[in-house]
């Protein structure tokens, strides 16, 4: 009789233990966030999926969303037809609702190029074409065509220059192209070599470049009124043609004077 207790006391503490364990080491937590446009416009039906588990969602009318996950290492994937996949690396180890910072999630274009991401929509920049002119002392690189023309309101410069944001989008090839950003010239001159110095007569333009996806990037670049080129590749002493995408600020003083 003593020993039929200890066996029964000894399942309900095996029991215990079992309950335990499982509610207190497999718990599930809950991520939170919402999903937004460039244009900071909410996005539905966006498939979130948390890698190697079975947990899934999908965001809501409002672009939002909850997912279950086991506390850990973490890989969260964001994919929906027509826009970048994204991903993000977490590591939590609560269980409980944890919000997320608001994603933006970047659409692509109808076609490659590279883009000012205006208000309520993409601005395409002018795909042109340079080439080059030689004689004994330098070679100079001109831009064809017309740019395409960026007018803002006097109000939206800040000390003479507009803070821009492009995007880059490459839609045959499987990472985004490099470019070479350019100031342009009246006469479209890009710039020259000097075959005694090797000097360029006109300096390349810094910007700040992030990627997004293995297609799509994100160009910051601070500049004043003037014509642009952004070349793709590098324009080099052999470099006879070759192509990019073609801008220009307007003044907004000078746009004032030439409507009058």
């Amino acid at each position: 009789m003593k020993l039929k207790k200890i066996f029964i006391i000894s399942l309900l503490l095996v029991f215990t233990i079992t309950v335990f364990c499982s509610t207190s080491f497999s718990k599930q937590g809950t991520l939170t966030g919402q999903v937004v446009d460039g244009f900071d416009k909410v996005v539905k039906d966006v498939e979130v999926k948390i890698k190697g588990t079975k947990f899934t969602a999908k965001t809501d009318e409002n672009g939002q969303y909850r997912i279950e996950f086991n506390p850990g290492k973490l890989v969260i994937s964001f994919r929906k037809k027509g826009y970048a996949k994204q991903t993000s690396s977490l590591n939590i180890r609560e269980n409980s609702v944890v919000p997320m910072p608001k994603l933006t999630f970047w659409k692509y274009p109808e076609s490659g190029g590279v883009f000012l991401i205006r208000m309520e929509d993409y601005k395409k920049f002018e795909y042109a074409s340079f080439s080059s002119e030689r004689d004994d002392n330098h070679v100079s690189f001109y831009v064809k065509g017309g740019p395409t023309k960026i007018e803002c309101p006097e109000d939206a410069f800040v000390k003479g220059s507009l803070g821009l944001m492009l995007l880059d989008y490459s839609k045959e090839e499987p990472v985004v192209v490099g470019k070479t950003l350019y100031s342009v010239t009246d006469n479209n001159l890009i710039g020259e070599i000097v075959f005694s110095s090797g000097d360029w007569g006109i300096e390349k333009v810094d910007d700040k470049y992030s990627e997004v996806s293995g297609r799509v990037g994100l160009r910051y670049i601070t500049l004043g009124p003037g014509k642009y080129y952004y070349c793709i590749g590098q324009i080099t002493l052999r470099s006879k043609l070759g192509f990019g995408y073609y801008f220009e600020i307007v003044n907004p003083g000078l746009l004032d004077t030439e409507e009058k």
